[in-house]
């Protein structure tokens, strides 16, 4: 009944007001829709809008709370303007006639259904919801047709994936679109056959897919062609990005690239982004790690991977067993939108790191950890050292009088890196004061070190004075014993035995002083030196 009562509505409207003329307005509605059409006046906070629906002027009306904006052409807010009539007296009698024909059908058909009432009103657009323009004869244009992909580059079944993928995307940006094949028009064989049938057919807005070869046989070319018919002629759009050969969806999907395909045909704003290249390494030997400098790495030889630089970028390829590196490198200027292939042939080395500073002379500590007064340092500058790691490595430069220095690079395959660092001189009393703190304190540790290793010799030397003692002893002790045999005779055989024990006895004693002594002394040291170092 809704429906019926208002085509009466707009019948009999019509055809009180087919010689009016209003003012042109851009109207947007809170649900979305945006269109242009003659601006007739507000009544009873019901809006009146004029326009041609089939070569017609047809008046349709709206409960003022429906809309978002009204502007009129100049830019004047004629929405909020209101209870002040247009500047067009014409305008108010078209008004007044609209409400008059209406009253005649029913007064709830004025406000009843807006979905409704906004179908009917968008048949009638003067300009595109999305902003493209439209001829003001009236023509009526109610979707956008797309028409699918044609190639030969990729399978049937990759062009209906293709298809169904990209019809689901723009149907998500304007719900307007509807999809039809190319097949669908028997006898054309070009575009141009395929747009005057469709167009014989009332569409005027029409989205030709193609997929074509790009430079590199790894990637292909998606188009894509809008041919909009503002008048007789129409008016072509084109936009196109280029994407992995066997990764097309994926590659469609992952960045926005096919999103702002269609938003740039649409006229919809994109967000611009970088243009992305690939580049496909392959390595002799193969599972090689790709990396590039200060990066990690990025896969194993053969593989492919995007880039976004537009300068010339550096490769690395490297392969370790057995404790030995195998490496290659090279330098790589990227096509934009497509794909560089390299091929590395891998050979053994070893990097060699030569680290020079200015002043030279400066103590070079491995890590990037705060140097300590237990840190211990592999070097001065200059230095060379070998490196068998590949990736970021770090050391820090210290010397007297100077700022400390991180150092940070990147252990690339090749033989040698050099390194040439300045070194700032210190100017800040306390950072000075701070570092010879810090070498008063090295010192100690160092001095407490040294004594800590200087015990261990008087330490064993006493010990085995000690343990000869010992010896003396047990000999002096198997004498007496033998001497207090009833059957010793007390001659001249008796008192050597005596005078050899004696002895033994005193050099005993002199071994076990001297033992003694040097197992304090070692002590003493340990301890001095286990005090300076800690």
């Amino acid at each position: 009944m809704k429906k019926t009562a208002l085509f009466l509505m707009l019948f009999f409207v019509s055809a009180a007001l087919a010689e009016v003329q209003a003012p042109y307005a851009q109207v947007e509605l809170v649900s979305g829709t945006k269109q242009k059409a003659q601006f007739l006046g507000i009544a009873n906070d019901t809006v009146s809008l004029g326009g041609y629906i089939k070569n017609k002027f047809t008046v349709v009306k709206f409960p003022k709370s429906q809309f978002k904006s009204i502007v009129g052409e100049d830019g004047t807010d004629l929405l909020n303007l209101f209870p002040a009539k247009p500047d067009s007296t014409t305008a108010d009698t078209t008004a007044r006639i609209a409400d008059s024909a209406a009253s005649e059908t029913a007064d709830s058909t004025a406000t009843a259904d807006s979905a409704a009432i906004a179908d009917s009103s968008a048949q009638a657009p003067v300009a595109d919801a999305n902003g493209t323009p439209k001829a003001d004869s009236g023509t009526e244009i109610t979707h956008k047709l797309f028409l699918g992909f044609e190639t030969v580059v990729i399978p049937q079944h990759g062009i209906e994936r293709l298809n169904a993928f990209t019809f689901a995307l723009l149907q998500e940006l304007d719900s307007t679109f509807k999809k039809a094949n190319i097949e669908s028009a028997p006898g054309c064989s070009d575009r141009a056959c395929l747009q005057e049938f469709w167009k014989d057919r009332g569409e005027r807005d029409m989205f030709f897919g193609k997929v074509s070869h790009a430079k590199h046989p790894d990637s292909v070319v998606l188009e894509i062609t809008r041919a909009f018919y503002e008048e007789e002629l129409p008016t072509i759009y084109r936009s196109a990005i280029t994407v992995s050969r066997s990764n097309m969806l994926q590659d469609m999907t992952k960045d926005g690239s096919a999103t702002n395909l269609a938003k740039e045909l649409l006229g919809l704003p994109v967000q611009k982004k970088l243009p992305r290249s690939y580049i496909h390494v392959e390595t002799d030997p193969e599972s090689a790690t790709i990396s590039r400098p200060e990066k990690d790495a990025i896969c194993k030889s053969p593989c492919t991977f995007a880039v976004t630089d537009t300068g010339k970028i550096e490769i690395d390829a490297y392969w370790t067993v057995d404790q030995h590196l195998w490496g290659a490198q090279t330098f790589v200027r990227p096509l934009p939108g497509d794909t560089t292939k390299v091929s590395l042939k891998l050979k053994r080395i070893t990097p060699e790191i030569k680290i020079v500073s200015n002043p030279v002379g400066a103590e070079i500590f491995p890590g990037q950890g705060e140097i300590t007064r237990s840190s211990e340092s592999i070097g001065t500058t200059p230095q060379k050292f070998s490196l068998t790691t590949p990736g970021m490595a770090y050391m820090r430069l210290r010397k007297e009088g100077y700022r400390d220095t991180l150092v940070q690079f990147f252990v690339a395959p090749v033989p040698e890196i050099n390194l040439d660092i300045a070194l700032e001189h210190l100017t800040d009393f306390d950072e000075v004061r701070k570092q010879q703190d810090w070498q008063r304190e090295r010192n100690k540790t160092r001095i407490g070190k040294i004594l800590m290793g200087s015990s261990v010799a008087p330490a064993i030397i006493g010990a085995l004075f000690l343990y000869l003692a010992q010896q003396d002893y047990d000999e002096a002790e198997d004498i007496k014993d033998a001497l207090k045999m009833p059957s010793a005779a007390k001659g001249e055989n008796f008192n050597a035995k005596i005078k050899k024990n004696k002895d033994l006895v005193d050099s005993g004693d002199k071994k076990n002083i001297i033992g003694g002594s040097l197992v304090g002394a070692g002590a003493v040291l340990f301890g001095l030196g286990f005090f300076l170092t800690f």
